[in-house]
């Protein structure tokens, strides 16, 4: 007796039919686009680390410099040589003398205020030199990959440093005259003080900059103001009258954080042009004014809260 051992494969039924090749492509496309946005958001994260990592090795060395400036009875320091690289000088082996090493950020990592580069000198009382000011020096440190993302960094007179706060907000120490009513001690010892909180900004907050002008007799470029101060993230806006001896086009040169408007004009006299802030980077920033006749000069953008 002989056996039909086939086995037979069930048949499709009417209407029914294979994955075609078209939504084959689709799931290919939508994993592909998955797997990109993935890579993009992973690249995204590591970036934003670094900046993190680079503004906290920078705000630890802050701190130990000042430390080190309070122990030996001098002065300790932490400047920018380039946008990217800063030395700091104390005493690093305790030997009572100074020494200087220089650091970098890490890669796709630099300090986003295009004016000046940051330096700060603490003395022996842990406070910041600036010029015989107490003041608060503000700078703000970007991702290359995505220049509207940043951190600022706050170093206020007294000395105290902070990264990404509304503007260091000190307590407010009352300090009570004190007169001696012991016979051990002199009764005219008096200790006076104030209660006035140490967080005035260092930039020219003032938004009155003078008004300057260069060039030749034929093409004289006058600005209305060489220095503005504007709020970060749109807060406000500042205007500078830009005037030209000779009716020229005038193009704005600016840091990716400032929209100016507009970016290029024609003008003779009277042109007025809008400074805005377009994200939360505080500092110091150049807008630069060019004359197509060839006439040049920036303006001190200071950004603050």
């Amino acid at each position: 007796m002989i056996t039909d051992t086939r086995i037979e494969l069930p048949r499709k039924r009417n209407g029914e039919r294979g994955v075609g090749f078209v939504e084959l492509l689709v799931v290919v496309a939508v994993v592909a686009t998955i797997s990109a946005v993935a890579i993009i958001n992973f690249r995204s994260s590591r970036a934003t680390l670094r900046m993190q990592n680079s503004v906290r090795q920078l705000a630890s060395y802050m701190e130990k410099a000042r430390i080190d400036a309070v122990r030996r009875h001098g002065e300790a320091s932490v400047t920018f040589t380039s946008d990217t690289s800063y030395k700091v000088r104390m005493d690093f082996a305790n030997s009572g003398s100074p020494t200087e090493k220089y650091f970098n950020f890490d890669s796709g990592v630099q300090v986003a205020n295009n004016t000046e580069l940051p330096s700060v000198t603490f003395n022996w009382r842990g406070r910041t030199v600036t010029a015989g000011a107490s003041c608060v020096t503000t700078f703000s440190v970007k991702n290359t990959s995505n220049p509207n993302e940043g951190l600022s960094v706050d170093i206020s007179g007294s000395g105290d440093v902070t990264v990404e706060n509304q503007q260091p907000t000190l307590p407010n120490v009352p300090y009570n005259n004190t007169i001696a009513s012991s016979a051990s001690v002199r009764g005219s010892t008096v200790v006076g003080g104030t209660d006035t909180v140490d967080s005035t900004p260092c930039l020219d907050i003032s938004g009155e900059g003078v008004g300057a002008e260069t060039g030749s007799p034929q093409c004289t470029l006058h600005l209305s103001s060489t220095s503005v101060s504007i709020k970060k993230n749109g807060g406000s806006s500042a205007g500078v009258i830009v005037s030209v001896s000779v009716s020229t086009g005038v193009v704005v040169s600016a840091p990716s954080n400032l929209a100016v408007t507009p970016a290029a004009q024609t003008v003779s006299t009277g042109s007025n042009f809008v400074i805005k802030s377009n994200n939360n980077l505080r500092g110091p920033f150049t807008v630069t004014f060019s004359a197509q006749c060839g006439s040049a000069m920036p303006v001190k953008v200071n950004v603050t809260n």
